[in-house]
Formats: structure tokens, C-alpha cells, sequence
């Protein structure tokens, strides 16, 4: 399965779920695309209503909305593949057979061929048995004229909910709970952040340090939490009203900030601003400035990919640039941090002040270490298994995400806490000798250390 497969399958599972939906397609010359993503359970219920159909084409067309269910995301996106390639029709499979791609079951199904069938309007509903309990995919299916040849339009109206009624995806109706559960963790560890900023500030300069940096990470754990109540809420009104009342933006507006002061974070503690430095340099307020002009990018993506119906061309732009501007903030975030390292050695190198160096420089690849890890796990790991989880199982995507996020925050902030020992030292703007990394002129320049410099460096090297 290849880059591009895992990525519609990554972000078709983060809209699985989906409630009311509203869908106006114009002139798409797409023969095969999926609409939209719903985990159902016994007694569930689609509700369909297609108006203002039309294919631009000359003579007869077979065309229509075909409901599969598959095992997993990846199962039904690899069906949707390998039908565009075999050149299949999905119309003709028919409920109640499974065919020949990946697995697959056809359960309903909506043939729009015949326009004398339907006059305008067609009005369907379909309910869900025990026996077919699953995740569905709703496609829309043009298996003549063939694509590029002709163009369809349309408008959908569509619900999809479970007993009760509930309009959250089964696969999804754990987050209610879960996202609640992690807005109590994150408050709980901006309640204990801000005690020991306190108490870091109380001892002043006969104790611990509290530097400008501590503050905006404490300003990122509260974001974090306002995001983590809002989520909680806009999925209670979504499994309630099928909507999120509301909630919708006021998730925007804590998620949007929340990833502005993410990456700033990272950035600032990479370059060492307000710990080993009170400044940036010029490189270093670029790459800030790059950071926070993608992130606006990022977010404007986020929401029109998040309102947008999954089945429409604009949705797959977005897709694409919220999936680009992503990757280019993470890779954009290491190189301050790399930056760091590679000074801190020079540093380390020309001079004897070797103990302290040498454990900035220590800390400063494990940070490294650490943010490598989190993008990775985060961006690439949790897709991969929201791909190839059972529809039960779906929501621990986010079980995985948000607790991976809570032990990045908790481990950096350990490890950058304002506490006496911490090998980062205080510095006066101005002072030349301590321009890039502040090195302590009073530390002793024992000449033990000087022997032991080279060897120190090696052991750090061949960890």
C-alpha cells in the first residue's frame, strides 16, 4: 500500500464520524469515490434523499450509490483501488454478494440508471440488521460513461445513526467519555505546572529558575486541556443532535491555538531562547516566522477539511495541503534543535568547561530523541493502526494520540523544569562571551577536565 493509500485511509478514519450530511457535487468527472465513512450497529438506520442528478454525457449511463461494508479502513480503501484498476462495477455485484475485492459486501444499494425510476427525486432508507453490523463505506459509482468522459451532479442528503438515536460512528462512541477523561489529565498537569512555576518563582535567585519559556509551556497545557473539553462536548452533541451545536468552533479556535504555541514551544526549546539564551538570532526568528505563517495555513486547512464533505473535490485539496503543511512543520521544528546540538559541541570542544557542555548537549539530543518520536508515532504509527483496527476498535487511534501527546508534555517538562540542578544557567543580555550558549566564566577550568574532554565526548558519540 503506497504513501498516498495510507493517507486517505489515515484521514477517512478521522472523519468515520460522520452524522448528518449534506453533499452538491457539479460537473466531477470522478467515476469512483467514496462519500462518506459510518460504523453501524443492529438496528442502525441510512437515510438517503439524491436530487438534481445528472450525468453530462451523451446516451445511456449506469450510475448510482452502492453501501460496502469491510473489515477495516485500509480493506475498503484497497477495494475502491482495486475495482478503478480491474475496472469493475460495483453496481453489479449486488446486495448480499461479496465478490472479489478485498472482502467486501454489498448491503444497499441506490441504481440511478434510469431516470423514469425516479423523476428528480429519489428517497431511500435502509436498516441495519445483527447480521451486518460493521464499518460501510457510502460510494457513488459511474461505471459508464468511464472517467474523464462525462460528468456527474447531484445533491445528497444523507443521515446515518444507531439506536437511540445516536449519530456517532460506533467507532467512535467511546469519545465522549475519552476525551473528557483526558481534559481531566491535561488540567491536573497544568494545576501541578503552574505549582511548581510558583514555587520556582518564590525561591527566585537563591533557588530554582523560572524562565519565559516555562511560562509559554504552561500556556501550551492549557490550551491542550481547553481543546480536550471542547472535543469532549462537540462529540456529545454530535451522538445527541447529529451536530455540534456550537462546539465546532469553539474547537477551532483552542485546537488552532493549541498547535501555534505547540510548535512555538518546540521551537523555543530547541533554540534555547530564555534557558541558554535571552534572544534568537536571526536564522532562528526565521524559522519562527515560517513556523507560524504554515501553522496559519495549517489551521484555515484543518477547518475547511473538518466542514467539508469527504466526497467532494475540495475536500481532497485540503486534504492534501493539511497532510504537506504538517510534514513541513515538523521537519522545520528539528533543525533549531540540531543547530543546538552542533554549536554545544563546538562549545564543548574549544573549551574545558566540559561538565556543563556536555550535559546540554546530553539534553539536547534527548530532546531530539523525544520530538522524533512524537511526530513519528503521532503522524505516521497511529494512522497506520487506525488503518488496519476492527471497526470496534477504531476510537483507540485516539486513546494512542492524545496519550502519547500527554507523555511528550509530561517528559519534556521534567526534563526543562525550572529546578536548581537543571543544567541550563541564567544570562545578562550583552555579555560577548556568552552570546551563543552562555557558558559560565566561573566554572573552574580544571586541567583533569581538559584531559578528560575527548574522552567524554567519545562516550556521549558512541551513545
Amino acid at each position: 500500500m503506497g504513501p498516498s493509500r495510507w493517507l486517505a485511509v489515515a484521514l477517512a478514519a478521522a472523519r468515520s464520524g460522520a452524522m448528518v450530511h449534506d453533499l452538491k457535487i457539479h460537473g466531477d468527472e470522478r467515476s469512483l469515490y467514496r462519500i462518506e465513512s459510518f460504523c453501524f450497529l443492529e438496528g442502525g438506520v441510512l437515510d438517503l434523499r439524491v436530487t438534481n442528478f445528472k450525468i453530462d454525457a451523451k446516451g445511456p449511463f449506469r450510475a448510482g450509490f452502492v453501501m460496502r461494508r469491510a473489515s477495516s479502513e485500509s480493506a475498503a480503501q484497497q477495494e475502491l483501488e482495486e475495482s478503478l484498476e480491474a475496472n469493475a462495477c460495483l453496481l453489479d455485484w449486488g446486495t448480499g454478494n461479496e465478490g472479489d475485492l478485498a472482502g467486501g459486501d454489498t448491503v444497499f444499494e441506490l441504481d440511478m440508471s434510469d431516470p423514469t425510476q425516479w423523476r428528480g427525486e429519489l428517497v431511500r432508507q435502509h436498516r441495519i440488521e445483527k447480521a451486518e453490523e460493521g464499518l460501510y463505506s457510502l460510494i457513488f459509482v459511474r461505471c459508464e460513461p468511464s472517467e474523464g468522459r462525462a460528468s456527474t451532479s447531484f445533491d445528497l442528503e444523507a443521515k446515518f445513526y444507531n439506536k437511540g438515536p445516536s449519530y456517532l460512528s460506533a467507532c467512535e462512541a467511546p469519545l465522549p467519555m475519552l476525551f473528557a477523561v483526558f481534559f481531566g489529565l491535561f488540567l491536573a498537569t497544568s494545576v501541578l505546572w503552574g505549582a511548581v512555576l510558583c514555587s520556582g518563582a518564590k525561591q527566585g535567585e537563591a533557588g530554582t529558575r523560572v524562565h519565559g519559556i516555562h511560562k509559554l509551556m504552561g500556556a501550551l497545557l492549557v490550551l491542550k486541556s481547553l481543546t480536550m473539553m471542547s472535543q469532549a462536548m462537540r462529540y456529545h452533541f454530535i451522538n445527541v443532535t447529529g451536530s455540534g451545536e456550537g462546539w465546532e468552533v469553539v474547537y477551532y479556535v483552542f485546537a488552532s491555538a493549541k498547535g501555534v504555541m505547540l510548535f512555538v514551544v518546540i521551537l523555543l526549546i530547541g533554540t534555547g531562547w530564555s534557558l541558554v539564551k535571552p534572544y534568537l538570532n536571526d536564522r532562528e526568528k526565521k524559522i519562527v516566522l515560517v513556523v507560524l505563517v504554515l501553522q496559519v495555513v495549517d489551521n484555515v486547512a484543518l477547518v475547511i477539511f473538518e466542514e467539508t464533505a469527504p466526497g467532494s473535490q475540495r475536500w481532497l485539496t485540503w486534504r492534501d495541503v493539511l497532510h504537506l503543511v504538517d510534514i513541513i512543520c515538523c521537519c522545520a521544528i528539528l533543525f533549531p534543535i540540531v543547530w543546538s546540538i552542533r554549536h554545544l559541541r563546538e562549545a564543548a570542544a574549544a573549551d574545558g568547561k566540559t561538565r556543563n557542555n556536555i550535559a546540554k548537549l546530553t539534553l539536547f539530543r534527548q530532546f531530539y530523541i523525544m520530538v522524533v518520536t512524537y511526530i513519528y508515532f503521532t503522524r505516521i504509527v497511529v494512522f497506520l493502526l487506525a488503518a488496519t483496527l476492527p471497526f470496534q476498535w477504531l476510537w483507540l487511534r485516539y486513546v494512542f494520540s492524545e496519550g502519547a501527546t500527554l507523555l511528550f508534555y509530561v517528559v519534556t517538562g521534567y526534563k526543562f523544569r525550572p529546578a536548581e540542578d537543571n543544567p541550563y544557567l541564567p544570562l545578562k543580555k550583552g555579555d560577548d562571551d556568552l552570546e551563543e550558549f552562555g557558558i559560565d566564566d566561573d566554572e573552574d577550568n580544571d586541567p583533569e577536565l581538559q584531559k578528560a574532554k575527548e574522552f567524554e565526548l567519545a562516550q556521549l558519540d558512541d551513545a
